[in-house]
């Protein structure tokens, strides 16, 4: 029954999947996601499986088998997601990618990999808390689908699980020997004793990237927390960061070039500038600049300048632009681009789609349970919660398609939201649901009192709850 609760249209997406899997470990993988969709409590595997339908055909230990011990790859999904996703970009625009780190809270002495996090939610500029669980690094390709054209959507393609520099947590290795997956090269040296830092982490997914891309230009839009020497010197070729700048950052003029006959070693930095505080402070002609952010359209003023951010990146200079409110109410806030050719509008509006990432993880934890997973081996920690993800994408390339071909797929109707055009995820999400039990649900008899006031079905109202 579990491949029967979902449309064939949705089944032929996960049809571009079997490639990375066996045979039976394939069909495992559609019955969780399928159950990932259609379960409405928390999402542990047991509950996953019990959703789909699963229980009597196979044991319950398949599935948490799945997890734990089957050969197969985060990032070969990863790739096939790319190639979905990129179907939806134009072939001549350049590809967005937003790289952030989210944390999971977890509760018990038996989760495995979890240790002490700063809890960024939770904490104030004067108190810091700390919360235990699993940080996400997560890699997400921006998609501009159909639904949402302007705002566009973050796609969860590439993750890796950061353990933090400190030693502690439940580092137990599994009781028997296990085959587990691939691992990245950060990874790796993690097993060797060696613990990545986000930064080495962001710049192994960024790796990935670039080689399924090619030639393509690829922008990778991160929070200031990433940008580091770590990321922008060991980024490849055809990658350019774009992110906010400290406004105390040290900022020096590019090398001057050699004189006829001069000796000594090449000077790495010419003579120090202003940071970008003193910058705003005595610029006294601003550059006004209408961009689209979030979806609208603003006016701002703009100072943009070209500097040697040498504590970071020692190669060449970076466009850096320092933004001011023309009514006052915020603070100058300075961001930069290592691509020099980076006109100001298009830095803003590409640093803004950082925030549908976050948007992401929102609707992740709220809707698909990417903090349930209680995984108490290492491989079943880094393959579980990462598929709360991967279904967070597949919903949205499935509604994507549903969209573009002009099919039935409008939401429930809410009469207190009066300018609502556009579908929220769980809309999307009950909108799959919907399409995979209409074949098991009959229209109730109408009767002429009825049609004068239409209420909605039951069976509607459950679908809908998360």
């Amino acid at each position: 029954m579990s491949s029967s609760i979902v449309p064939e249209s949705f089944l032929g997406l996960l049809t571009a999947f079997e490639p990375c899997f066996c045979a039976p470990s394939f069909r495992n993988f559609v019955t969780l996601v399928t159950g990932w969709v259609h379960c409405l409590g928390r999402r542990t595997v047991t509950a996953v499986a019990v959703a789909a339908g699963a229980v009597g055909q196979r044991h319950i230990s398949v599935f948490h088998r799945f997890f734990a011990r089957a050969q197969w790859a985060l990032d070969d999904l990863g790739q096939v997601l790319f190639r979905l996703a990129v179907a939806w970009i134009p072939a001549d625009q350049p590809l967005f990618v937003v790289i952030d780190d989210t944390l999971c809270r977890k509760s018990g002495k038996s989760i495995c990999l979890a240790s002490m996090h700063h809890d960024p939610l939770l904490s104030t500029a004067r108190k810091p808390f700390f919360r235990f669980g699993h940080v996400w690094v997560v890699l997400a390709l921006w998609v501009p689908l159909p639904m949402s054209a302007r705002r566009g959507f973050a796609l969860p393609i590439l993750f890796r699980l950061y353990r933090g520099t400190k030693r502690g947590g439940q580092d137990a290795a599994p009781s028997r020997p296990s085959r587990g997956p691939r691992l990245c090269r950060a990874q790796a040296a993690h097993t060797e004793g060696e613990r990545p830092t986000k930064l080495e982490l962001a710049r192994d997914l960024l790796a990935l990237v670039a080689g399924w891309a090619g030639a393509r230009p690829v922008y990778a839009v991160a929070d200031s927390l990433y940008a580091g020497r770590a990321l922008l010197e060991g980024r490849p070729a055809t990658v350019h960061v774009i992110s906010r700048l400290r406004m105390d950052a040290a900022l020096w003029a590019p090398a001057p070039p050699r004189r006829p006959g001069q000796t000594g070693r090449p000077r790495r930095r010419g003579m120090r500038l202003p940071a970008p505080t003193a910058l705003a402070r005595r610029c006294r002609r601003w550059r006004p600049t209408s961009v689209t952010v979030y979806g609208r359209a603003i006016s701002t003023t703009v100072f943009p300048c070209r500097a040697l951010w040498y504590t970071a990146l020692r190669d060449h200079p970076v466009r850096v632009v320092i933004v001011r409110d023309p009514s006052g109410k915020r603070a100058e806030e300075a961001f930069f681009c290592t691509d020099p050719t980076g006109t100001p509008a298009f830095i803003l509006e590409a640093y803004a789609r950082r925030w549908t990432l976050e948007v992401t993880f929102h609707d992740a934890k709220q809707f698909l349970g990417l903090e349930d997973p209680q995984g108490q081996t290492p491989a079943a920690v880094r393959r579980t919660a990462p598929l709360a993800l991967i279904v967070y994408a597949l919903v949205l390339l499935w509604y994507a398609d549903q969209f573009h071909r002009q099919r039935p797929v409008c939401w429930l109707p809410r009469p207190w939201y009066r300018t609502k055009t556009a579908p929220s995820f769980l809309d999307m999400l009950t909108a799959l649901r919907r399409a995979g039990w209409r074949q098991y649900l009959s229209q109730p008899p109408w009767s002429p009192r009825r049609l004068q006031n239409p209420a909605i079905p039951w069976h509607e109202s459950l679908l809908a709850t998360a």
